[in-house]
């Protein structure tokens, strides 16, 4: 459905645009018209070139202001996922918890725990293993 309305948006900026372009120039570029050709190329200008850019351009910010919501709420929801687990762990976490537990890609979650780490003062341990395991004050 994004998609679809992506293409709307730019086929309607696209198509409008060009057609307020034409109209705009046969509009001052023509000297001696006719009242009744200059009418038409003004509704025209309004009708396929002003209403289909309007379209497209709402719909463009229509898309960014959707995008806009749904990654705050994907940002609250990975830090109620954060806070849930650093309870459940006693503020101990490793990246792959977190990755599995907020169903995001390592690198994502390693970005958001160094992230988390420098805003609430995280110490570091390394596991036997090998594994960063994040040490979260509570």
């Amino acid at each position: 459905m994004r998609m679809l309305q992506k293409a709307l948006a730019g086929a309607c900026v696209l198509f409008g645009l060009s057609i307020t372009l034409l109209a705009t120039t046969q509009l001052i570029g023509s000297d001696d018209d006719e009242w009744e050709d200059r009418a038409e190329t003004g509704l025209a200008l309004v009708m396929f070139g002003v209403a289909p850019t309007a379209l497209g351009t709402w719909l463009a910010w229509n898309l960014r202001s959707n995008n806009q919501q749904l990654s705050q709420a994907v940002s609250i929801q990975q830090e109620q996922m954060f806070l849930q687990l650093l309870q459940n762990q006693a503020g101990d976490l490793t990246i792959v918890q977190f990755a599995a537990a907020a169903q995001m890609p390592v690198e994502q979650a390693k970005a958001f725990l160094d992230q988390k780490a420098q805003v609430l003062d995280a110490s570091f341990d390394v596991k036997d293993t090998g594994a960063l395991v994040y040490r979260f004050p509570l």
